[in-house]
């Protein structure tokens, strides 16, 4: 039962690192800036050794973290501002009903879900991607849309976590870890089809994205952004963000 090939063991595993990685992000998120770079490190960490179960866990967070708190700084705060002003807006309209605030309110909704709708693929795609911040904005605008079903689904176990959290405060290091986890089985068919597996035994075939169902499927062509290869080391194109080499 408790043995280290056996699933409850496998199992409490997956569970403890989850776990960690929810502790790791919460306190990498302390400064509020850095949220975006945590969030990224944390998507990171759960797909490659929790789901992948590759690479070591602490050393990937915080490696990736690093990598990307420079580029992640100006997004995360704008990304914050627009957050404030539309939880600010709603607040008013909401508690200052009349017809005018009521369509108001349906028009904020709307703008907010179009926001995350676009924010909820920033974080993956930054820690998978080498590109500029307005090209991985714009990729993740297409793929929102493009893959609207997942989205939806995405967002509403989103805002279930939002208010598991409102009601269970100290849930805050629980359920990030489980939602990012969850979060990798969409995310990692989405960012599939924004890459082009390279042939058998060239640089990538073997990279731990793939994973070991050994994914022959061809990407699809829907990204306006030529993004055809999937290792760092032969183009630019595709890039795995952290650094494969050091981990």
């Amino acid at each position: 039962m408790f043995s280290p090939d056996g699933n409850l063991y496998k199992t409490m595993s997956t569970l403890f690192d989850i776990l960690v990685i929810g502790i790791m992000w919460f306190l990498a998120c302390l400064p509020l800036v850095t949220i975006g770079a945590a969030t990224t490190a944390a998507y990171y960490t759960m797909s490659k050794t929790v789901r992948f179960k590759t690479g070591y866990l602490f050393r990937g967070f915080w490696h990736s973290f690093k990598t990307n708190v420079k580029q992640s700084l100006i997004p995360t705060f704008i990304f914050l501002i627009v957050i404030f002003v539309l939880i600010l807006d709603i607040y008013y309209v909401w508690n200052n009903r009349s017809k005018l605030n009521d369509s108001l309110f349906i028009i904020l909704a709307g703008v907010s879900f179009l926001f995350l709708a676009c924010v909820c693929y920033f974080a993956p795609f930054l820690s998978r991607f080498t590109k500029k911040n307005y090209q991985l904005f714009k990729m993740s605008a297409y793929a929102a849309f493009r893959f609207l079903p997942i989205t939806v689904a995405i967002l509403l176990v989103f805002i279930i976590m939002v208010i598991g959290i409102w009601i269970l405060p100290w849930a805050i290091v629980v359920f990030p870890g489980l939602y990012l986890y969850l979060l990798t089985f969409p995310m990692e068919y989405v960012m599939r089809r924004f890459m082009k597996r390279p042939e058998k035994g060239e640089p990538g075939y073997d990279a731990w994205y793939w994973g070991e169902t050994n994914d022959e499927t061809p990407a699809e062509d829907v990204t306006p952004l030529r993004i055809v290869r999937s290792d760092a080391a032969v183009s630019e194109n595709t890039a795995e963000n952290p650094g494969e080499g050091e981990q």
